[in-house]
């Protein structure tokens, strides 16, 4: 199985505009070729396996010190929603996973009361689990907003737009950081469903799926995970010392027109296959346009104001489509309302 290719991305902090468009067109070239890629030479590039391994050692607090800042799909009596932490669901969900959520540091208004959730403020743990923990959340959160806007906004110029055409629709942004940990399943828990896009399609830790955001960077500690390629075969992600993969949303493709095709991925269970630990852990960080942000395609609308994009929209928007992407995953059907509610 091919892997995904590494590319120098630098150059894109340069005031040299040949060498910049150089790393647009090897960017193009994945995205048409592999549908992902891998990226490294961005500021601050070393630190990225340091930062995100301190980050995961949320998952070493006890039960009951996540549970403090768990949403209700882990607290039912709780107060949030969507921001904090959410242990991993019953039998036959779409993941076999754990996760803790944050997102900017002052959320921006949500756009209507549908969306609220979205905008949560931050839960952190009373204590931190280690030394240092959350300046790490605090620098890896920062690094991945610079280097994932970097890297949507030459994409966008490969596919014919201007920095002016994507920057207004993220400058109110909701990203997501997202800490994630496959445990190991039980000895009588029931494998999850392949997805069956190829005859003996691996068992499943993560189904194949598309992620509703700009684009998406992601880091593993252990392998598993796979990109598919716009013909249809799929890709290793290799583990890399400081190594971050970029997987395109579906916010991207609806604001080019679908010259940017969001990249599908699933994680495979390497515990069921070759008898390993299946324990696995990674990070997510997914640049994300403001709720109020229109999802169309670029050029269709003249975009608002950031501060006026989120004062009164409601249908067609960001926070629609992630209302519509919750609404239909079991465990946030009864959490989300209907876009159109």
């Amino acid at each position: 199985m091919l892997e995904l290719p590494v590319i120098d991305i630098g150059p894109l902090w340069s005031s040299d505009h040949p060498q910049r468009g150089a790393v647009d067109s090897r960017i193009g070239a994945a995205i048409e070729r592999h549908g992902a890629f891998m990226i490294g030479g961005f500021p601050d590039a070393e630190r990225v396996d340091e930062w995100a391994n301190a980050a995961l050692t949320f998952f070493q607090l006890a039960d009951h010190e996540k549970r403090a800042v768990g949403s209700r799909g882990s607290v039912p009596e709780g107060p949030r929603i969507y921001r904090g932490y959410r242990n991993r669901p019953a039998p036959g969900g779409w993941a076999h996973n754990e996760f803790f959520d944050v997102g900017p540091a002052v959320p921006f208004a949500a756009p209507s009361p549908g969306t609220a959730a979205f905008a949560e403020p931050n839960v952190w743990p009373v204590r931190s689990p280690t030394e240092g923990w959350r300046a790490a959340m605090d620098s890896y959160y920062g690094l991945m907003s610079g280097v994932g806007t970097a890297v949507m906004l030459a994409a966008g110029r490969w596919a014919g737009f201007t920095d002016d055409d994507l920057e207004q629709r993220f400058c109110d942004g909701n990203s997501t950081l997202r800490l994630l940990h496959y445990p190991e399943r039980p000895a009588d828990w029931p494998l999850m469903a392949t997805d069956g896009l190829e005859p003996g399609a691996p068992p499943l830790s993560a189904i194949r799926h598309t992620d509703a955001s700009g684009v998406s960077l992601l880091w593993q500690r252990d392998p598993g995970l796979q990109a598919e390629a716009p013909d249809g075969t799929w890709r290793s992600v290799p583990v890399l010392a400081n190594g971050v993969s970029v997987h395109l949303g579906t916010v991207l493709e609806i604001m080019t027109a679908g010259r940017v095709r969001a990249t599908p991925h699933r994680v495979i269970d390497l515990g069921v296959i070759d008898h390993r630990s299946g324990e696995r852990e990674s990070v997510g960080f997914f640049v994300e346009p403001g709720l109020g942000t229109r999802l169309v395609p670029i050029g269709d609308v003249a975009e608002p104001p950031c501060t006026a994009a989120a004062a009164a929209l409601t249908f067609g928007t960001y926070g629609a489509h992630l209302q519509e992407r919750f609404h239909a995953t079991p465990g946030f059907e009864h959490l989300i309302p209907a876009p159109d509610a």
